[in-house]
């Protein structure tokens, strides 16, 4: 074998598992949004093309968290299966150094890292924030009304009621139509009879007939009152004006964030969620990296049952890392100073882990 082969054939042995790997994390890290999404499309009567939508404008998250997974369980699973089946053993008989074995997957560490550096400071931020911003907007939508014949509907500020309603028609009998977001500010509206529009994408209209409407008064002992032939409630889609969403961090951009920092209006504490959260891109980026090298030396010295082994191993690795991860983060977050260097705790564990690892491979 070749040294020109050997890159190529190892790479086709971890290449398949590393995808795999990619897309079981992937959904699992989905199934946490699949069901609102779900829910939210069946309620709403949205199209299931919407719930595609939302997938496509997550993936970066997603890929963001999965990927370091995927590569470091894969590595393991991956060596851990060429020891088993000797090929590590006859690859040394054959004069392979642990560089020349393991070269290609630093490649691809290295590659990953520099792609997480892009997912995490800027295309993970901003397809979030394209996803909740989609949410929101689905969630205020009115996309059908299930009246419920005797029973009250919230439609909006509204709460409408209706002794009858015909299922597949839009007329009502027996209406009875009341805002109250303050009890002293109350309006009643009740109707013999009225129909109820639906206009997708910009709101309800009720036309409402033969009623009464009643007005609040500033003296709560009396209230204005009259009567209608026809009175035309409209509601608008979101029920009350927008309202600008203040945006959590992992939606913000790293360039956003910098632009937040040099704001004098930000407040130190958010200041320092800030800064720890730029660093934490970046220590998360490098991830991959790290990983190759308490990997690489781990799955080398694996024998026999190395897959099983190798899977364990590299969830006890992801365990403590990301842990190391949290606790830089709360460390950060309580005291200033160590803001920019607490949640790199867990890259420094992890090269420095890796190169003792390392050490005794070389030495053997």
């Amino acid at each position: 074998m070749s040294f020109g082969i050997l890159p190529r054939y190892l790479l086709r042995q971890f290449l398949p598992v590393f995808f795999l790997c990619l897309t079981i994390f992937t959904g699992v890290l989905l199934m946490n949004h699949f069901l609102r999404l779900f829910n939210m499309a069946v309620m709403k009567g949205i199209s299931l093309f919407w719930i595609a939508g939302c997938f496509a404008r997550l993936l970066p998250y997603l890929c963001s968290l999965a990927v370091p997974m995927a590569f470091l369980v894969a590595l393991m699973v991956c060596l851990g299966q060429l020891s088993e089946s000797g090929e590590v053993t006859a690859l040394r008989a054959s004069g392979f150094s642990f560089t020349e074995m393991t070269w290609p997957f630093l490649a691809l560490g290295v590659l990953l890292s520099g792609l997480l550096l892009f997912l995490n400071h800027k295309a993970a931020p901003e397809g979030f924030h394209s996803f909740r911003k989609q949410y929101v907007a689905a969630a205020q939508q009115i996309a059908r009304i299930e009246l419920q014949p005797g029973s009250f509907m919230k439609l909006g500020p509204w709460r409408l009621y209706a002794r009858q309603a015909s299922r597949g028609s839009d007329s009502i009998e027996g209406v009875y139509l009341v805002r109250s977001e303050i009890s002293s500010s109350a309006i009643r509206i009740s109707a013999r009879r009225g129909r109820l529009h639906l206009e997708k994408e910009q709101g309800v209209e009720l036309e409402l007939l033969d009623g009464d409407l009643q007005l609040p008064n500033h003296n709560p002992e009396r209230f204005t009152a009259g009567h209608f032939e026809r009175y035309t409630v409209a509601v608008p889609l979101a029920g009350v004006a927008a309202v600008e969403r203040e945006l959590d961090i992992p939606e913000i951009s790293s360039r956003g964030l910098k632009a937040r920092m040099a704001d004098p209006k930000t407040t130190p504490q958010h200041r320092l969620e800030y800064v720890v959260e730029l660093t934490v891109r970046s220590a998360a980026a490098l991830s991959p990296f790290v990983f190759f090298w308490i990997a690489a030396p781990l799955g080398l010295k694996l024998g026999k049952h190395s897959r099983g082994v190798g899977f364990a191993a590299s969830l006890g690795v992801m365990l403590a890392f990301y842990g190391l991860l949290a606790a830089g983060i709360g460390v950060g977050r309580r005291h200033e100073s160590l803001a920019r260097v607490a949640p790199w705790a867990a890259d420094v564990a992890g090269l420095i882990l890796g190169a003792v690892l390392t050490r005794r491979v070389l030495l053997r």
